[in-house]
């Protein structure tokens, strides 16, 4: 009797491998039509493989696989895009790589009852490493992954609040404190009340106003901001979303010991 059920075909982009036995590999990927899923790539080591660099990190394929007792198998995989120029650059592959990281820690296996919330995904994902290879310089590198934090917390349900006080829902118009353990901002009356002395960063209004911008743009689309921001307001930024999303993964992202090592993170 044959092992496998049912053959699919979807979209995916590698997000990370490990090794299976001595010429297989098991290829974790996020899928267009089922989140996260995991296939196993057979012979994938040996120099004649049909899979080969296909199987690599951060490679987008359109992928069939049969379905097995408890992994699936990869039987094709035709190339969509290498994104090549994330290989070219230190700083655009380790950013690239902490999404993958972001997206491992988040999402789930097979979850394909919520088809628009992995199709959103996969799409932020994708135009989000397009948009990476593309950037001119740092400063763009990393204003392209603040877009990924803000829009892929909200997609996952975990998005922040920049408007209003998490405590009183006030309309903050000045400045407040951003508060990486409740998830948004509080306000100046507030923030004594809290009693998240550890986990809150004041925030100004003009920070606020640039956050907001950005995460309610078409990730297609560059904001006003983009030609005017640098790269201290966009690492300080960074590295305040990145305190918000190592809290809710309780985990600080592997990653990031690179990037502080290249002195970017």
């Amino acid at each position: 009797m044959s092992n496998f059920q049912n053959t699919f075909t979807t979209d995916a982009i590698n997000i990370k491998s490990y090794p299976l036995s001595e010429n297989d590999n098991i290829v974790v990927m996020f899928s267009k039509d089922k989140g996260l899923i995991k296939g196993v790539a057979k012979g994938v080591k040996k120099p004649k493989s049909k899979l080969g660099a296909r199987m690599q990190t951060l490679v987008c394929n359109k992928l069939m696989l049969n379905t097995g007792r408890s992994l699936d198998v990869i039987r094709e995989a035709q190339a969509i895009n290498p994104f090549n120029k994330l290989r070219y650059s230190l700083d655009k592959l380790n950013y690239s790589i902490y999404l993958t990281e972001i997206i491992g820690n988040f999402c789930k296996e097979n979850t394909e009852e919520i088809p628009e919330i992995n199709k959103n995904i996969y799409e932020l994902f994708y135009k989000t490493l397009e948009n990476i290879s593309n950037s001119n310089d740092n400063t763009h590198t990393i204003l392209n992954v603040l877009k990924f934090q803000l829009k892929f917390m909200r997609e996952i349900g975990l998005g922040i609040e920049l408007g209003h006080c998490l405590k009183c829902s006030v309309q903050i118009k000045d400045e407040g404190y951003f508060s990486s353990a409740n998830g948004g901002v509080i306000c100046k009356d507030c923030i004594n009340e809290t009693g998240d002395n550890t986990h809150r960063i004041k925030i100004h209004s003009k920070i606020k106003d640039f956050l907001c911008e950005i995460l309610d743009s078409d990730i297609d689309k560059p904001t006003k901001y983009d030609d005017l921001v640098n790269e201290k307001v966009v690492i300080s930024c960074f590295n305040l979303l990145r305190k918000y999303i190592d809290t809710q993964t309780g985990k600080e992202c592997k990653t990031l010991k690179v990037l502080e090592m290249t002195k970017v993170g």
